[in-house]
């Protein structure tokens, strides 16, 4: 994990350590989907918000970010 990263906030509150393991999981499962790894990374910051840890926007300038994968944007955004 990234020190200075987006979600650095929740490290003390949410060790990272489970979270990044099922990742490299899913990760070597679906070859790399970015559709995945996204999904992966909102469930450790919606765990950290349950924590009682905002991030804010994680996923800004990322290929998580809005309609990147189509993450908040709904399935009609997932081509443009």
């Amino acid at each position: 994990t990234q020190l200075g990263g987006p979600f650095q906030p929740c490290h003390a509150v949410l060790p990272p350590k489970t979270y990044f393991e099922s990742c490299v999981y899913d990760q070597c499962a679906t070859g790399g989907s970015t559709e995945q790894l996204c999904d992966d990374l909102g469930a450790y910051a919606a765990a950290c918000a349950e924590a009682g840890v905002a991030l804010g926007d994680w996923s800004a300038g990322t290929v998580c970010g809005k309609c990147s994968v189509g993450l908040l944007c709904g399935p009609d955004s997932r081509n443009g």
